[in-house]
């Protein structure tokens, strides 16, 4: 991990497009954010926008905004997020799942500056630093035929590697430290101040499938939850330590079907993030819409 931080340093000082890659939850967007604010552009707006969270015939009208009338519901214009980031920095996450339709409209603004927006006939230019990050792997996709190979290419000058949290356990310390901060901040009257030892054990020894992501909801849970001014062992009862074989039953004892199993990690899986299924599809990284269909297999 120290290496990827000398990385953000070096990198930070540069206008060049850095694209993290990482499992999902890694923290891709703390990466990021970190750059920017080691970067010249640091006074100037951070913008995050997820991809894979907006619909497609938004997305465009989104990033690129758009002319008054130049769909149905348009009645005002919108100047779009790479214009809100001018002179900033913009950060497109889950870049793997932007619609091949609109990447010639990217590679555009990475090659020339040059934005346009929906249903408009006049090109505007925009002084922005490009941020992408995917826990895809671009390579395949554009096997694929889902990414073109050239925006790859601009994308791809400076590759960054976030390592999932599992390789890298020395720095569950100090992310919860930082992260039980930035919960007290938010829970002003929480009574939580510190956390033990022995709390810090079971958080060390925990698998953390949703990486940083679910290390930080397990923090603010605490948090706003907690009665006492340090946190124990038992306020982290609903995290699963154990050794990932032992939830799986015995073949010899009780076989069960593939179906079934699938459908007890999911039910895991969910109540791990509280009934959060955008998160859980992220953890299973799945579509969301493939989470729906496990779930109404059940009934």
């Amino acid at each position: 991990m120290r290496e990827l931080v000398e990385s953000i340093a070096l990198v930070a000082r540069s206008h060049a497009t850095v694209l993290i890659l990482g499992e999902s939850g890694t923290g891709k967007e703390r990466v990021a954010r970190a750059i920017h604010a080691g970067s010249p552009r640091a006074s100037q707006p951070f913008i995050a926008v997820n991809t894979s969270a907006i619909p497609e015939r938004l997305l465009e009208s989104e990033v690129f905004g758009h002319v008054r009338g130049s769909f149905t519901g348009a009645t005002q214009a919108r100047r779009g997020l790479l214009l809100e980031a001018h002179g900033g920095t913009l950060l497109l996450d889950e870049i793997g799942d932007m619609p091949i339709a609109l990447q010639p409209k990217l590679l555009r603004v990475l090659q020339f500056g040059e934005i346009r927006p929906v249903g408009g006939d006049r090109i505007g230019h925009v002084d922005i630093r490009v941020i992408a990050a995917t826990h895809r792997n671009l390579s395949v996709l554009v096997h694929e035929g889902r990414f073109r190979e050239d925006l790859r290419y601009r994308l791809n000058v400076i590759p960054l590697v976030v390592p999932p949290l599992r390789d890298r356990r020395e720095d569950i310390l100090p992310l919860v430290q930082q992260l039980l901060q930035e919960a007290r901040a938010r829970t002003v009257t929480s009574p939580v101040e510190s956390i033990s030892d022995e709390a810090m054990n079971v958080l060390n020894q925990g698998a953390w499938p949703g990486n940083v992501r679910e290390l930080e909801n397990a923090i603010e849970r605490v948090v706003v939850l907690g009665r006492e001014a340090t946190i124990v062992p038992r306020d982290f009862a609903f995290l699963n330590t154990n050794p990932p074989g032992e939830m799986w039953p015995s073949v010899e004892d009780s076989p069960v079907t593939l179906k079934e199993m699938n459908q007890r990690y999911l039910d895991r899986v969910l109540a791990r993030t509280s009934g959060d299924k955008v998160r859980a599809a992220s953890i299973l990284d799945i579509n969301l819409s493939t989470l729906y269909r496990w779930e109404r297999a059940k009934r």
